[in-house]
């Protein structure tokens, strides 16, 4: 019982990080992205629509916020090269028969990446392409 309090206790303090950390980012970048494909971001399934993100780009954190449902998901990421022609860039990775993960956000000055993985239960497709959907955002 005591080690899942513990337990506990470390995640709602991450949570709380997490949140502030995006909350307090007055230096975040913000673009809109009409994503057409279903898609996973740190495990949870987020349907085809429009998303506001916000690139935190000092604790490389994005925020994800869909405009219809108003839910928010945040995704840490490891910095990587930004884009060289100035457009903003979310390239997602197959991870599976027609299931997707967000993989990579490249904008100017801006880029970060993620492990593109499917959670557990998701069944994978045995010969598994390389195939990847690329999305143009806007600035906001």
């Amino acid at each position: 019982m005591k080690h899942n309090l513990h337990k506990l206790a470390a995640l709602v303090l991450f949570a709380v990080a997490l949140t502030g950390a995006a909350l307090a980012a007055d230096d975040a970048n913000l673009v809109r992205a009409n994503i057409p494909i279903d898609f996973y971001v740190g495990g949870h399934l987020l349907p085809a629509g429009e998303y506001i993100i916000s690139v935190n780009m000092t604790e490389h954190v994005i925020t994800i916020d869909q405009k219809t449902t108003g839910s928010r998901s945040f995704l840490l990421g490891s910095p990587d090269d930004g884009s060289r022609d100035g457009r903003t860039v979310l390239t997602f990775t197959s991870i599976g028969a027609d299931v997707y993960a967000l993989h990579e956000l490249q904008g100017p000055d801006m880029g970060l990446s993620f492990k593109a993985k499917a959670p557990q239960g998701t069944a994978r497709a045995q010969n598994q392409t390389n195939k990847s959907v690329t999305v143009m955002a806007e600035a906001k």
